[in-house]
C-alpha cells in the first residue's frame, strides 16, 4: 500500500456542487431531482454500482475510478492515489471477513483488484480478500480464477450457473452456493439443505434468499421452499398482469435491496412474514430505459433514491417534504399573503381562492369573485363563527366563511390599514392616521368609533399581549397600548423597526421584523435572537408553532425550523447555542421567497397541517410526519497536508518543527442543504485557551506555525436540536522542539548563566581585591617611605655618630701602649660590631627601597668580582668570628666575575654568612668557582645541618618573581634573613640550593644563570 494512498484527489470542490443544477430530465412531481455528470463532479459518466457505507457516504463505481460522494462533493480514488493497474471499476462485492473485517465492502477492478472501503471514510487496496474468499467458499478451493460472488443486477455479464457456481454470504455463519439447477445452503461451512430447481436469478433480500425463474416468478428458498406471491403497489399497475411487459429486476448486492421496474415506475420489494414479497412504489413517471439506469440504492430512512446510469452519470432524487399548491389557471394570482382556515383543512386566501383536501391531493378554485376583484391581500380578521372582516381604506366588509356573501358594510371615517379580532370578539381597526377604532353593533348594524388617539401614525399590525395591552406594529416601531388608560408607549429597543408579525405564548410575545430578525418580548425584557450564518433570518416574516415544540419561521430566502426550548434557553443565557435547520426549494417550494406583513400569515390547521404564503403558491406540510434532515453523521479527515507534503491520515501525527502551515481537509456525509453543516474547530495545547472558529465553506482547516508541543485539534458539528447536540472529531499531533528548545539545552543554559554569574562575581571580586591591593600598596609605600625616613634620620645617623666615636676611641686606645689589652680587644670588637650594625642597617634600608621601586628600577646589573665581594663582606664578621672562635676562609678563583647587582648580591652574601656564623661550630668555608659552565658561590658551615622544611623551601624554584611573591606569603616561612636571601635570589635569577654533605655540615650554593 503506497504512502500516498490517502492523498485524496478532490475532483470537484466547486461551488456548483453545493446546489447542483436541476436535471433537464423530467423530475417526478414528488421528488427533487439532482443530476451529476462529469460536468459537475463525476470523473466519468458510467455509474455501474452504488453502495452506502456505515458512515453515510455514497460510493460509486465508474470507468475512471472509485468515487465517494458526501452529498456535495465527489472524491475519486484512482491510479494517482491508490496502487491499482486500472481505473475501470466494474462493481462491488461485500466483505466476508465478518466482525474482524478492516474493510466494509470492496470495489472490484477489471484486473480483479480489490479496493476496500475503510471505516475512516477512505479506501485502500486489500490483497488479502481473495484468501478470505477461498477460506469461506469451499467450492473455490483449488480454483485460481476470479471470485464468483454474486454481482448486482442487471450489470453485465448476467449470471450463468451452468457455466460456474456463484457464492453469496447471508451473514458470518450462513452462505449459499448457486450452481446449475440447485441452490445449497451452508452453515459454519457445512451443507444444511439443497433446493433442486433451475433459476434465472438468485438474490438475498436482507438475509432472506429468493430465486427467480425464467418466467419472472419468485420462490422463497428455505428447507421448505414455496412460491413468493407479489403483493402491494405493483399490482395496481395496469401493465403488471400483461405478458408483454414484465417487471424488470434490479438488485443491489451490498444493501441487498431488490426492486421491480415496470411502466416507468419503481417498486421496492420487502419480504413479509410468510415469505411473500410486498411492493411499495417509490418512484413513478421516470424512464429508466431512456436514461440507461443500471444501479439503484434507496435510503429508506431519508427516502433518498440514487440511480446510476451507464452513460448519463448519477441521479439523486429527494422526496419532497413540502407541497406547493397553486390555482391552475392562466389568470390566477398565485402570490399569497393573508389566509384563513375554512372547514377543517381548507384554506381561504385573500384573493378569494379556496384550497381543499381531496383524498391525497389538494384542489384549488375561485370561490369569491368579490375578493378577487377587490385586490387587497394583507388583512383578514376572522370571527368566532368563521365569518370574517375584509377591506382596506374607507371600505370595510363582513363576509361569510367562504367570502362569497357580503354580510355587512362599514364606511370608515379614516383609511383603515389593519384588522384584528381579539379573544372577546371585538374588532380593532388600525388606520393610516393616529386613530384606533372599534366597531359598535346595534341591531345588526356596525358603527366605527374612535377608541384611542395614538402617539404615532400608521398601524400596520395588531395583536394582544395580555388582557389590558395591545401590541401595535406601526410605521415608527413597536408600541404598547394600555386599553384601560389609552396610553401608548414606544418600545425603545424596537423604534423604527418594521414589524411583520406577532405570536403570543405563555412565555411572551414573539416578534418578527423586516431587517432586524426576531425577538421575544416578556414584560419589559426584550431578547433578540441570533441570526443564521447567512443572515436570512434578518427578514423574518412569521412564526408558526407545531405540536412537537418547533417553531417554523419564514423568510425571503427560505424556511427555518428551530426548537422553541433552545430559544427559551438562549433568552435566559445568551451563551447557549441555537441551531436553525434550513429548508429551500429542494424541499418542495416553487420559490424560496415567503411572504409576510399580513394578518393572519402562517396557519396551523386542525389536523396539524401548516400553510405558509409565498411568492409562488401556498406551501403545505405536516411537521408531525416530516422527519428533519439533520446533519448527524460523523466528521472525517480527507487529507492532511504539511506545507507541500502529504501526510498519512491518522489520529496521531508527528509534525515537522519548521512547518509553515498545516491544512486539514475534512468531510461529513450529508445529503441535505449544505447550509445546515455548521462546524467549528478549536486547537488546544499548553497555554492555549479554548476558542471555537467556524470551518470555512471549503471545509479546509488551516493551522499556521505554532510553537513546539502537543496539540489537539477538535472539530465539532451541530447534529441536532437538543442542547449540546454535537459530533466531535479529534486529531492529536506533536511538534518536536528545536535543539535550543530542549530541556537539556535549557539546563545547560541555566548552568552557563550560573557559571557566567560566578565568573563575573569572581572577576568583580578580583577587581575589587586588586583595587584594595593597589590601595594597600600605596599605604605600604607611604609606610616604607616613613620607615626609610625614620631609619635614615633616627637610626642611621646615630649609628654613624656612634661608629665615628668608636673609631676615634679605638684609634686613641691603640696609640697608648700602656692601655690594658682587654680594653683594646673590647674596643676592637665594639668597633667591628658597630660597623656590622651599620652595614646591616644599610642592607635593610636598601632592601626596603628595593620593594618600593617599580620592576624596571629595581636592578642595577654589573660585573661583580665574587672573591672581592666575599672578602669585603667577610671582614665585617671578622671580630665576631674571632670572638666565637670560628674561622672564615675565602678560597676559589680570585678572578671570577658574575653579572649581577652588586648591592643586592652583597646583601645575599651578608645574610648567608651571618646565618652560618650563628650556627657554625668552628669554621665557615666560602669558595667561588665554575662548574658545568655555570658560576657558583658555595658557603659551607659545620653548624649541625638545617631543618628539612627549611631546606625544602629554600630549594624550591619559581618561574617568576611574581610567583615567588605569592608563595612567600606562606605563614610557615620563618627567619627574615633567609626570606631576604630567597627573595633577592629569585629577583636576580640566582638558583639557591642547600645540601647536607655530612650530618653536621650545611652547604649553600648560589648558581648564577644570568649572563651578560
Amino acid at each position: 500500500m503506497r504512502s500516498a494512498l490517502f492523498q485524496i484527489v478532490l475532483i470537484c470542490l466547486c461551488g456548483f456542487l453545493t446546489c447542483p443544477a436541476r436535471s433537464q430530465e423530467h423530475a417526478p412531481q414528488e421528488y427533487w431531482l439532482q443530476h451529476f455528470t462529469d460536468d459537475n463532479g463525476l470523473p466519468q459518466n458510467s455509474v455501474k454500482a452504488i453502495a452506502q457505507d456505515k458512515n453515510g457516504f455514497i460510493w460509486l463505481t465508474t470507468e475512471d475510478g472509485l468515487v465517494r460522494f458526501d452529498g456535495h462533493r465527489f472524491i475519486t480514488f484512482d491510479r494517482s492515489v491508490i496502487p491499482v493497474l486500472t481505473n475501470r471499476i466494474r462493481g462491488f462485492v461485500p466483505s466476508i471477513a465478518g466482525g474482524q473485517a478492516r474493510h466494509e465492502f470492496y470495489a472490484l477492478s477489471e484486473r480483479n483488484e480489490y479496493i476496500g472501503v475503510l471505516a475512516n471514510g477512505l479506501a485502500s487496496v486489500d490483497t488479502t480478500f481473495y484468501e478470505d474468499y477461498l477460506n469461506r467458499n469451499p467450492r473455490a478451493r483449488g480454483d485460481n480464477g476470479p471470485n464468483t460472488m454474486l454481482a448486482s443486477i442487471p450489470v453485465p455479464p448476467l449470471p450463468n450457473p451452468f457455466a460456474k457456481h456463484y457464492f453469496v454470504a447471508a451473514d458470518n455463519q450462513t452462505h449459499y452456493i448457486w450452481e446449475e439447477d440447485r441452490v445449497v445452503c451452508f452453515q459454519f461451512g457445512k451443507p444444511v439443505f439443497t433446493i433442486n430447481k433451475s433459476f434465472r436469478n438468485f438474490i438475498l433480500i436482507g438475509k432472506k434468499p429468493y430465486g427467480v425463474d425464467s418466467s419472472g416468478n419468485f420462490k422463497a428458498i428455505g428447507k421448505i421452499s414455496r412460491d413468493a406471491d407479489i403483493t402491494g403497489d405493483i399490482t395496481l399497475n395496469p401493465h403488471y398482469h400483461t405478458k408483454t411487459n414484465r417487471p424488470r429486476l434490479f438488485w443491489n448486492n451490498i444493501s441487498r435491496q431488490a426492486f421491480l421496474y415496470l411502466n416507468n415506475c419503481l417498486y421496492l420489494l420487502n419480504p413479509t412474514g410468510n415469505g411473500n414479497l410486498d411492493t411499495k412504489m417509490i418512484l413513478s413517471d421516470f424512464d429508466f430505459d431512456n436514461l440507461y439506469i443500471a444501479a439503484i440504492y434507496f435510503d429508506e430512512q431519508s427516502r433518498f433514491l440514487f440511480l446510476g446510469s451507464t452513460t448519463k452519470g448519477l441521479f439523486l432524487l429527494k422526496r419532497k417534504n413540502f407541497q406547493t399548491h397553486k390555482l391552475p389557471s392562466d389568470n390566477a394570482d398565485n402570490v399569497y399573503y393573508a389566509q384563513l382556515p375554512v372547514r377543517g383543512r381548507a384554506v381561504l386566501t385573500a384573493q378569494g381562492y379556496i384550497f381543499s383536501p381531496d383524498g391525497t391531493d389538494v384542489t384549488a378554485k375561485k370561490v369569491s369573485s368579490f375578493m378577487e376583484k377587490f385586490g387587497y391581500k394583507f388583512a383578514m380578521a376572522q370571527n368566532w363563527d368563521s365569518t370574517f372582516w375584509f377591506g382596506i381604506g374607507s371600505n370595510l366588509y363582513k363576509l361569510d366563511q367562504t367570502g362569497q356573501k357580503i354580510l355587512a358594510y362599514v364606511k370608515m371615517p379614516d383609511s383603515a390599514s389593519s384588522l384584528y379580532v381579539d379573544p372577546t370578539g371585538r374588532l380593532w381597526i388600525g388606520c393610516d392616521s393616529n386613530a384606533l377604532y372599534i366597531l359598535d353593533e346595534s341591531k345588526g348594524k356596525y358603527t366605527p368609533r374612535r377608541k384611542f388617539t395614538l402617539a404615532s401614525k400608521g398601524v400596520m399590525i395588531i395583536d394582544r399581549e395580555n388582557a389590558d395591552t395591545l401590541l401595535l406594529g406601526m410605521s415608527t416601531g413597536l408600541y404598547r397600548l394600555n386599553t384601560r388608560t389609552g396610553i401608548s408607549r414606544l418600545v425603545t429597543s424596537l423604534d423604527n423597526a418594521t414589524i411583520r408579525s406577532f405570536y403570543t405564548t405563555p412565555e411572551g410575545t414573539w416578534i418578527t421584523t423586516y431587517g432586524s430578525g426576531f425577538y421575544l418580548l416578556n414584560q419589559n425584557k426584550l431578547v433578540r435572537f441570533p441570526l443564521d450564518k447567512d443572515r436570512f433570518l434578518a427578514t423574518s416574516h412569521c412564526i408558526v408553532e407545531d405540536r412537537n415544540g418547533f417553531f417554523w419561521i419564514t423568510t425571503n430566502r427560505g424556511l427555518f425550523q428551530v426548537a422553541k426550548k433552545r430559544l427559551l434557553d438562549y433568552a435566559v443565557d445568551n451563551r447557549k447555542p441555537v441551531f436553525y435547520l434550513y429548508y429551500d426549494k429542494q424541499g418542495g417550494f416553487e420559490t424560496n421567497e415567503f411572504n409576510g406583513g399580513c394578518q393572519p400569515c402562517a396557519l396551523a390547521l386542525a389536523d396539524g397541517t401548516v400553510s405558509l404564503p409565498s411568492m409562488d403558491g401556498l406551501v403545505w406540510f405536516k411537521p408531525e410526519t416530516n422527519s428533519p434532515e439533520l446533519p448527524d453523521k460523523g466528521i472525517f479527515i480527507n487529507a492532511i497536508r504539511e506545507d507541500d507534503r502529504e501526510l498519512v491520515v491518522q489520529e496521531k501525527l508527528k509534525i515537522s518543527r519548521d512547518f509553515e502551515q498545516l491544512r486539514f481537509t475534512i468531510a461529513t456525509p450529508y445529503m441535505g442543504n449544505s447550509r445546515n453543516i455548521q462546524m467549528q474547530y478549536s486547537l488546544s495545547g499548553e497555554g492555549r485557551a479554548e476558542k471555537w472558529t467556524p470551518v470555512n465553506a471549503d471545509l479546509i482547516i488551516p493551522i499556521s506555525k505554532v510553537p513546539y508541543g502537543d496539540y489537539v485539534l477538535t472539530i465539532r458539528k451541530v447534529s441536532g436540536f437538543k442542547a449540546n447536540d454535537y459530533i466531535y472529531k479529534t486529531v492529536r499531533f506533536h511538534i518536536p522542539p528545536a535543539w535550543y528548545e530542549t530541556w537539556w539545552f535549557k539546563v545547560l543554559m541555566v548552568l552557563a548563566m550560573a557559571g557566567l554569574f560566578f565568573v563575573s562575581v569572581r572577576l568583580r571580586s578580583a577587581r575589587l581585591v586588586k583595587k584594595e591591593r593597589e590601595a594597600n600598596m600605596i599605604r605600604h609605600y607611604r609606610v616604607l617611605s616613613q620607615i626609610i625616613a625614620a631609619v635614615n634620620h633616627d637610626i642611621q645617623t646615630p649609628l654613624h655618630y656612634i661608629g665615628f666615636s668608636l673609631k676615634q676611641f679605638n684609634t686613641f686606645v691603640h696609640k697608648h701602649v700602656a692601655t690594658d689589652p682587654l680594653i683594646v680587644r673590647m674596643s676592637d670588637e665594639t668597633l667591628s660590631t658597630s660597623q656590622r650594625l651599620n652595614t646591616l642597617t644599610k642592607n635593610i634600608l636598601d632592601y626596603i627601597k628595593l620593594q618600593s621601586r617599580s620592576p624596571s628600577e629595581r636592578l642595577h646589573l654589573a660585573d661583580v668580582n665574587t672573591y672581592q665581594l666575599v672578602s669585603t663582606v667577610s671582614e665585617l664578621f671578622a671580630g665576631i668570628a674571632i670572638h666565637r672562635e670560628v674561622t672564615i676562609t675565602n678560597t676559589g678563583d680570585q678572578t671570577l666575575t658574575v653579572f649581577s647587582d652588586p648591592n643586592l648580591l652583597s646583601i645575599i652574601i651578608h645574610n648567608l654568612i651571618d646565618n652560618a656564623l650563628k650556627m657554625s661550630q668552628s669554621q665557615i668555608k666560602i669558595s667561588s668557582h665554575t662548574a658545568g659552565g655555570l658560576k657558583r658561590i658555595t658557603i659551607e658551615d659545620d653548624g649541625g645541618g638545617m631543618p628539612q622544611n627549611m631546606l625544602h623551601w629554600l630549594n624550591k624554584n619559581y618561574k617568576s618573581y611574581e610567583d615567588w611573591l605569592h608563595a612567600s606569603q606562606n605563614p610557615d616561612q620563618k627567619g627574615i634573613g633567609l626570606v631576604i636571601v630567597k627573595d633577592l635570589c629569585v629577583l636576580l635569577g640566582i638558583e639557591i640550593s642547600v645540601s647536607l654533605p655530612t650530618e653536621k655540615n650545611t652547604a649553600v650554593v648560589l648558581t648564577f644563570t644570568i649572563e651578560k
